[in-house]
């Protein structure tokens, strides 16, 4: 081999190491950055709320397969810890996947209302969580926080108090979470009804999740105008519900809130950028 053709393999495998370098420095600095993503489930609620190696899971859509493929997208194949997982009330569409991500993840924590169900998917949840944390599920209700390393919160707003197991409508118990990053926040509802009538004096908004899925019984316009949302977040699939009510969308598109849905967008993410203390959603 002559002394040239050394010169440029040197070259050239100086050249893969700095690429190789660039584009490893590049996956992680976009790992490091706090991020909210509304997973496209289907007819369902997954919502990953990241911070680097942090992450903190509210609810988990109906299907486990689903649920890990969409994870597999935001969570780096090395990262196999979720610290917290949030389940807001025990229907399938929102409990379904989390038994499956119990045994593909290690989980610190699992959050409930206390409410539980009779079906074999809580049954299957529950078992999950008792096996992989040690404990049933801890309750949780307003006054929970969950603080970020970096920066943010978390806050519970509803349910007021711990619910009894056999709540007699579980939707009505929804644990509804506010996160708050900076100059941005997020007002996460679950499937919850009627939400003027329980939180009379919420605070305005730049995010709604949408709750129930635009179900009719939701998003009154009474609620509306009092949180002002910049932008919603409508999580849904394919369903027989007539989900999202079309009242629904116009009541928002009247008051000028750009919508977002997992239907006909996949994956909803929102990047919240350190320096400038704001949360931008991503195309």
């Amino acid at each position: 081999m002559t002394m040239k053709h050394k010169v440029r393999i040197v070259f050239f495998l100086a050249g893969v190491v700095m690429l190789s370098t660039f584009f490893l420095w590049l996956l992680l600095s976009q790992y490091e950055q706090t991020s909210v993503v509304f997973l496209n489930v289907g007819q369902g609620d997954a919502i990953l709320l990241s911070q680097g190696s942090y992450q903190v899971l509210i609810d988990g859509g109906r299907s486990g397969k689903d649920l890990l493929a969409r994870l597999g997208r935001h969570v780096p194949f090395w990262d196999r810890k979720i610290e917290v997982v949030i389940a807001t009330h025990p229907d399938a569409d929102h409990i379904g996947g989390l038994s499956s991500l119990l045994r593909a993840y290690q989980v610190d924590q699992v959050f409930t209302t206390g409410a539980e169900s009779e079906t074999e998917t809580w049954r299957l949840f529950r078992d999950g969580v008792v096996k992989s944390v040690g404990h049933e599920p801890t309750t949780l209700f307003r006054g929970g926080t969950i603080e970020f390393p970096a920066g943010g919160k978390l806050s519970v707003e509803y349910p007021l108090t711990p619910l009894p197991k056999a709540a007699a409508d579980t939707n009505e118990g929804s644990i509804v979470a506010r996160f708050v990053y900076g100059e941005t926040s997020f007002l996460l509802t679950g499937d919850l009804p009627r939400e003027e009538t329980v939180l009379p004096d919420e605070a305005p908004v730049s995010v709604l999740k949408v709750a129930h899925h635009g179900s009719k019984y939701s998003t009154s316009a009474s609620f509306l105008d009092r949180i002002k949302p910049e932008e919603a977040v409508l999580s849904v699939g394919k369903n027989s519900y007539g989900h999202p009510d079309p009242s629904v969308v116009e009541r928002l598109q009247q008051r000028g809130t750009r919508i977002h849905r997992t239907d006909q967008e996949g994956d909803i993410r929102y990047r919240c950028l350190q320096d400038l203390q704001r949360c931008y959603f991503l195309p």
